[in-house]
């Protein structure tokens, strides 16, 4: 929009009346900082500075979203409020970082109502509290979307309301987190990933989404929600099997309406997995299968325990994270294979999840070709009407 201003002169003072997205990035001065071509303090001063100077030319009344993505600190404060209140008055349906006292201040000079619109917050690496965001959930009536992430003043939260719009709702690694109480009769996807939390979950009858992760057992996670299972469409756990722990074979309830199921397992001890498996045969119509692995030492091997095989004719796709081609994981693999008598594509990744979206992510290691020597064995196990795509 700026761009074409040069090209006339009626459009040259159009643009700042653009009610679009004001997006602010700089990925590549930020890779400089990183390769250490450029300093920090000197970009970081130079990016808010062009930051301010078009929010000053902007005259609209309103934009539809605004963000700004750079690597700041504590010193930056000021700034980062002021960019809060241009927002704030813009009334911009957007994600967007802010502090307390901008929305629970009445005299704030831009004032709760500015935030009635609002539709989307995401809070990640901010002071936030229980009891600013239950502020935030009983003054904005159409927000339908909150995520906290990384907040260690977070310690309690009550999602209560008969009148909340509330679809989707993840508190993700806020480490002093412990309790939550749920009423949200439109909320379809949940996440609290993180330490023990004890969760009431009093009325959700639209659930669909779940996903859970901490040092709770994951028997004990999901019996939490035993009410709701049934209903789920997409299950994620994320889950840490300790070295020595004593494990049973877990049992299900019907998962009848599963169609993606996805564990993310930390775990020294590869034969802990299996029984895990009891969660696949108790859905009969799982579609998708995602097993992320993340080793930590030291890596035991032990004898694998038969199980029995419980065919699922639903399971179209199988994708493995993380392998590493020990024995433990190819007799795994090996049993989904056989039991999905209907699958279409498997997918083996020896890459860690840990490195996914890092500049580490397709770096070639020894123990990455040996594992991708190993997964392609499993084309032996394989009928000729599946695919299996190595990574």
């Amino acid at each position: 929009v700026v761009r074409t201003s040069v090209l006339s002169h009626q459009w040259k003072h159009l643009w700042p009346f653009f009610t679009g997205s004001l997006d602010f990035d700089d990925p590549d001065t930020m890779w400089d900082i990183a390769d250490e071509k450029k300093q920090l303090k000197v970009e970081r001063n130079n990016f808010a500075k062009r930051v301010n100077r078009i929010l000053k030319l902007h005259h609209g009344s309103n934009i539809d979203q605004f963000s700004v993505c750079f690597e700041f600190n504590r010193y930056s404060k000021h700034r980062i409020d002021g960019w809060i209140d241009f927002a704030m008055s813009k009334r911009s349906q957007m994600r967007y970082t802010f502090p307390h006292e901008r929305f629970t201040k009445l005299e704030s000079s831009v004032g709760v109502s500015c935030i009635e619109s609002l539709m989307s917050l995401t809070l990640m690496n901010v002071r936030v509290t229980g009891k600013l965001l239950e502020h935030l959930l009983s003054n904005c009536p159409l927000l339908e979307r909150l995520h906290a992430s990384d907040s260690d003043d977070l310690v309690t939260l009550k999602v209560c309301g008969s009148s909340l719009r509330l679809k989707y709702l993840h508190i993700i690694r806020c480490l002093e987190f412990k309790s939550i109480e749920i009423f949200a009769p439109n909320l379809e996807s949940l996440g609290l990933v993180g330490r023990e939390t004890e969760m009431h979950v009093n009325h959700a009858p639209c659930l669909l989404d779940v996903c859970l992760g901490g040092s709770k057992p994951v028997d004990s996670a999901i019996c939490t929600l035993s009410s709701y299972l049934s209903q789920l469409q997409s299950l994620i756990l994320h889950i840490c099997i300790y070295p020595n722990e004593k494990l049973e074979f877990l049992k299900f309830q019907p998962l009848t309406n599963l169609r993606h199921l996805k564990w993310r397992v930390t775990a020294s001890d590869g034969e802990s997995l299996v029984y895990l498996i009891s969660m696949v045969e108790a859905a009969p119509f799982l579609q998708k299968f995602t097993l992320e692995l993340l080793w930590s030492k030291p890596l035991i091997e032990r004898e694998f325990r038969k199980v029995m095989k419980y065919p699922n004719e639903h399971l179209k796709e199988v994708e493995i994270m993380g392998f590493l081609g020990r024995a433990i994981d190819m007799r795994l693999t090996v049993y989904l294979l056989e039991s999905a008598i209907k699958l279409e594509k498997i997918v083996i990744n020896p890459r860690s999840p840990a490195l996914v979206g890092t500049p580490w992510e397709f770096e070639t290691t020894e123990k990455n070709e040996g594992a991708i020597e190993c997964a392609n064995q499993l084309k032996k196990n394989l009928p000729q009407v599946v695919e299996l795509l190595i990574l």
